[in-house]
């Protein structure tokens, strides 16, 4: 009985490591995104949907751009844990209009993450 004991601790403790080192990677990844320096002026008017595939820090917003200024950024999905993360980072770049902002401080791979979903919509409002 404790030999079948052990065995599922070891068992757990491989799967457990293996969900750490996955998710350490998709973070060491995201930190390293590089983000597009977009020019807002030459954006279309609508609404853009954009998204950022990456384990947890995986988001989805939604971009609206009117007479070349980004107006709007709503969140459609937030990462784990991110949502006043991506609210800060989001009023950020309404603020400058540019994605070209400071990583909120401790949050590099988050703050890289939401831009990312922000530039994939900018990216459509560009086309």
């Amino acid at each position: 009985m404790l030999r079948v004991v052990l065995w599922a601790l070891a068992g757990l403790a491989m799967v457990g490591g293996i969900i750490l080192i996955r998710d350490w990677m998709r973070i060491r990844t995201a930190v390293h995104i590089p983000i597009s320096r977009l020019d807002f002026s030459l954006l279309k008017d609508g609404i853009y949907v954009g998204e950022y595939d990456g384990g947890r820090l995986s988001n989805k917003v939604g971009v609206t751009v009117e007479s070349g200024r980004v107006v709007r950024v709503d969140i459609l999905k937030e990462g784990f844990y991110m949502g006043d993360l991506q609210r800060q980072v989001i009023g950020r770049v309404l603020d400058s209009q540019s994605l070209q902002i400071d990583t909120v401080s401790g949050a590099t791979a988050s703050t890289k993450a939401t831009l990312k979903a922000i530039e994939n919509a900018l990216l459509e409002a560009g086309r």
